[in-house]
């Protein structure tokens, strides 16, 4: 490691040749402000000097004699020649005659540079999130300096540690991201601190893509044009001074924004007034040609092809796909015309991008009758954006023949979507390790022309964000998964580490983790009091319980930061997000509670609605601190909808109902299981409440719901014992609401079933509970057998008996674990992601066995639970080989032939979108004693998560996330 000595007692220059341009002119002004911000120095901008002690000299490779000087003095330099967006970083002496010391910064051409600009930030501790994730400017540490000469320590000064060498080039050629359905919130926002959409806004944005080592960026599109609200060209001037290429979205060709249509379309414009080529072909050809012209000279990656107005389908639902097809060949010709005669005259070649996105599959790939563009000569060199579904499953993905295509392939991957079945717009609830799992798939298919992902307001996606990024930049750091499970940490650590400890940054970690699992569960936008259970497996005590100690941890943190007056970045970047989700959930919890005790005639119930009431008003207390944070630095981007927002607009939002209990003036003793809906209650003829859990099952606890169904206090007791159970309490006084807990002590159980009866009474009233017990001898069950738990078997497929290796094409198939993934925290999928298998292959398939012993033959019911992931292959479906047995081979089938991928017409999509998950069912037989269960794989794209086996006359109760593990012979 070397070093570069930041001294008060000197001054720093960055010196900067005339002929980098104003735009590396400006990234080093922004580079200063960071050095003056971190260290107190104050830096000067220079094209020339004489007799400096130290700077900073940033060029570009082939700009000038500085260049070819640098060149010379460091011969290493010449490995960036030809090099895509990388930069040297080296700290000499005398790097030419004028300087004393120092750091060169040379780029392989603009951007190059400009990140090597950036890096020097990055060595500050600054991080890409300083403006929009208020993450500031830290201050710098201090090291004791040696004396070189003496070997003994000199005063305390300010420094840098370089490590000399050259960057890798990106993983990924193009990376960006859309800004998108942004209204109401980056509209409000930018209008309201920017007037608009305009150049000076657009500084912020391209310094963030910067600052991420990004290139691209699809501009907002909603309602504003790029090329005209700069204003004018302002913006895209900036961006091509920047080095920044501008495309428009997968609908707009030809850089004309969607707005700008109805801005200049009429029936005196010389555009016309119909935006369809079979009406109006003269016109949007025109429009098209203008808009070409206009970014002659300018960093564009125009899109070209079309769709209907408003992200809809070009020739409407009626069209065939031999007609939509025979259009599109034409459009697409006379656009690439249009390319070559007005944009590229100046002998420049520009990117060029076809989305295949949503019904333009159909046409991409065609179908019996009609050949689609696959083969189109047309799209020869043109970068295909092939797009997942919108909720982030990768849909058909490049076959091994297609991967060397000239203009090779692109990813539109969503943090954002405003659509069916649900919009999610609002905070982040996308993990990153469900990023890595699908876009390293991508990667592994060839698609690494482009990476582009629809951030949607930009602001609070700043973690999923910067991981796409990171991605995108740097590949193979992040191609294992085990390094997944450590960028949260590692990103707390940048974010917040010159001033928390290393357990406060995992402590933040998990904060951050955690309120974007608990959304990616069931997007805040979709979830409702009726998603999670109020009482089946306690469900939505369970998951009341997660979100508290979210709250709890938060706050403590929040009050921490505070203290230290350091919690800026935090408030923006994670604790708003953390508390509003935690407290939406629990709106939602409490509105599912009050409905559920009102069923069962509970005075409790009413405090459950008084507590969703609650939560209603923090969530508008939390939205009114977010837009004062920062004397309203971010006013506007707290307006999204997120209660209820169940169709593409947000018009039919609602608060979730309260339901209010009518209670009878004297007290009513109500009894249940925590874990059911049935209630009782004094009865002439008594009804007991039966707990046979100690004799079917593993479990050692039953908890009971001691209620008053009245006003007053209910006065309750237990006067019966048995030695083998014991009560959490024998009496109570309860206005609303207590738990019981029953626990057996099996030690003390005598063979064979044991019942005991005692009652739980409150005055004249009482209520009988009966229990049942017995000792389960499993000694002569195999090791890695599930056990029945209540005839019925729940089991992870992290969890299997043997794991068998496959062959695919000379390589080995394996199944490897994912953790911290999808709805049951973990998963298996199969490596390397391109593997597949067809039926004939099932013998090279990779293979997991899972093991459950049964007390008595019978017919069941198996579910398979998986990830929501689509078929790889056009047309085709996700299966899985399954036997039982030793059986012969046959097929659980997650998506048929009809299951499409994106589209809202298909039902089987959009729940699996709702619920997260696929869920295949099939009637099997098991026998007397151990069974075993096989599964292999067709494609690798599939996350296998959990088995669920129960007798088919005794179906499982309705819940979200489903019954707990099962228990396993150890």
């Amino acid at each position: 490691m070397a070093e570069i000595r930041l001294s008060k007692k000197q001054q720093l220059t960055f010196l900067i040749p005339e002929e980098e341009g104003d735009g590396v002119r400006k990234i080093a002004q922004k580079v200063a402000e960071d050095v003056e911000k971190t260290t107190g120095l104050h830096p000067s901008l220079a094209l020339s000097g004489r007799n400096l002690e130290q700077a900073v000299i940033v060029v570009t490779a082939g700009k000038g004699k500085m260049a070819e000087v640098l060149q010379e003095r460091i011969p290493e330099l010449q490995n960036l020649q030809g090099k895509w967006e990388a930069y040297g970083f080296y700290l000499v002496e005398q790097p030419c005659p004028d300087v004393e010391q120092g750091l060169v910064i040379y780029g392989s051409d603009k951007l190059g540079t400009i990140y090597g600009l950036f890096h020097l930030s990055e060595l500050l501790g600054v991080t890409a999130c300083t403006f929009w994730g208020d993450s500031g400017y830290p201050v710098y540490e201090k090291r004791i300096l040696k004396n070189r000469d003496q070997g003994e320590e000199g005063q305390e000064e300010d420094c840098i540690f370089v490590e000399n060498g050259i960057s890798r080039e990106p993983s990924v050629k193009y990376r960006g991201f859309f800004i998108n359905d942004e209204w109401p919130c980056f509209g409000n926002w930018t209008f309201s601190h920017f007037k608009g959409f305009t150049a000076q806004m657009y500084d912020h944005v391209f310094e963030y893509l910067l600052r991420m080592k990004g290139n691209y960026l699809w501009p907002a599109m909603w309602t504003s044009s790029f090329l005209l609200d700069g204003p004018g060209m302002e913006s895209m001037k900036l961006a091509d001074e920047y080095g920044i290429y501008i495309g428009m979205s997968h609908h707009e060709p030809c850089m004309r924004s969607s707005e700008e249509w109805d801005l200049v379309k009429g029936k005196d414009s010389p555009y016309g007034e119909d935006w369809s080529y079979l009406i109006n072909k003269a016109g949007l050809l025109k429009y098209w040609e203008d808009g070409l012209k206009r970014c002659r000279g300018h960093q564009v990656f125009p899109t070209i092809g079309m769709r209907g107005e408003r992200d809809s389908k070009m020739l409407g639902e009626e069209a065939q796909i031999e007609e939509n097809i025979r259009v599109l060949k034409e459009i697409i010709t006379q656009q690439r015309r249009l390319i070559r005669e007005n944009l590229e005259q100046d002998g420049q070649k520009y990117p060029l991008l076809f989305a295949v996105y949503k019904e333009v599959e159909d046409y991409y790939f065609g179908d019996s009758k009609t050949a689609g563009l696959r083969d189109f000569p047309e799209l020869e060199g043109v970068t295909l954006m092939l797009c997942e579904d919108n909720f982030g499953n990768m849909r058909t993905l490049p076959g091994k023949e297609e991967r060397s295509r000239r203009g090779g392939f692109g990813m539109y991957f969503h943090l954002d979507y405003h659509g069916g079945p649900c919009s999610y717009e609002w905070v982040a609830s996308t993990p990153v390790m469900k990023i890595w799992e699908q876009m390293s798939m991508a990667y592994e298919y060839g698609i690494r022309d482009v990476w582009m992902v629809n951030a949607g307001d930009v602001k609070f996606q700043e973690y999923p964000l910067n991981f796409f990024m990171d991605m995108a930049y740097d590949f193979e750091t992040w191609r294992r998964k085990e390094a997944v499970a450590g960028y949260a940490r590692q990103w707390t650590k940048k974010q917040f580490g010159t001033y928390t400890t290393s357990k406060e940054q995992e402590k933040i970690a998990w904060i951050l983790e955690e309120y974007i699992r608990l959304n990616h569960l069931r997007r805040p936008e979709s979830c409702n009091d009726k998603v999670y259970h109020p009482a089946h497996f306690e469900e939505g005590r369970r998951m009341l319980l997660r979100c508290e100690k979210l709250e709890q941890e938060n706050e403590s943190m929040l009050a921490l930061l505070r203290e230290r007056r350091r919690e800026d970045a935090y408030f923006s970047m994670i604790y708003y997000s953390a508390a509003a989700s935690a407290n939406l959930l629990k709106m939602h919890l409490y509105g599912g509670m009050n409905h559920h005790f009102a069923l069962q005639g509970k005075a409790v119930a009413n405090e459950m609605g008084d507590r969703m009431e609650a939560c209603i008003a923090r969530d508008e207390a939390l939205t009114e601190e977010m837009r004062a944070f920062k004397q309203g630095k971010w006013a506007g981007m707290e307006a999204a909808c997120h209660i209820g927002f169940t169709n593409w607009n947000s018009e039919d939002w609602r608060y979730p109902l309260n339901y209010v209990v009518r209670l009878p003036k004297q007290t009513r003793l109500v009894v249940s299981r925590a874990d059911g809906e049935d209630y009782y209650t004094n009865q002439y003829f008594p009804i007991p409440v039966l707990i046979d859990d100690f004799s079917t099952s593993e479990r050692k606890k039953i908890t009971l719901e001691i209620a008053n169904g009245g006003q007053g206090v209910v006065k309750w007791c237990i006067d019966e014992s048995c030695p083998w159970l014991t009560y959490s309490a024998t009496r109570g006084e309860t206005r609303l609401q207590e738990r019981l807990t029953l626990t057996v002590n099996s030690e003390l159980l005598p063979e064979g079933e044991q019942e005991f009866c005692f009652h739980i009474r409150a005055g004249e009233e009482s209520v009988p509970i009966q229990v049942k017990a017995k000792q389960r001898d499993f000694s002569m069950v195999p090791s890695g057998c599930f056990l029945p738990q209540k005839g019925r078997y729940v089991i992870p497929a992290v969890d299997y008996i043997e794991k068998q290796d496959g062959n695919w094409e000379g390589q080995k198939a394996s199944y490897e674990r994912l953790d911290d993934y999808g709805k049951y925290e973990t998963g298996m999928k199969v490596f390397p992601v391109t593997a597949s298998f067809t039926k004939e292959q099932t013998g090279e398939a990779p293979a997991l066995t899972y093991a459950l012993w049964t007390e008595e033959e019978g017919c069941y019911e198996l579910e398979l639970h998986t990830s929501p992931a689509n078929p790889l292959v056009y047309g085709g479906r996700l299966t899985v080989g399954f036997s039982c047995n030793e059986e012969e081979v046959t097929e659980l089938i997650l998506t048929d032939s009809t299951y499409r991928g994106g589209d809202n017409a298909c039902a089987a999509w959009e729940h699996a979108m709702l619920i997260q998950e696929h869920v295949s069912t099939k009637k099997i037989t098991l026998k007397k004693g151990e069974n075993r269960i096989t599964l292999s794989p067709r494609e690798a794209g599939l996350v296998l998560e959990r088995l669920v086996i129960y007798p088919t006359e005794e179906p499982i109760e309705a819940s979200y996330l489903g019954p707990d593990t099962g228990f396993k012979k150890e």
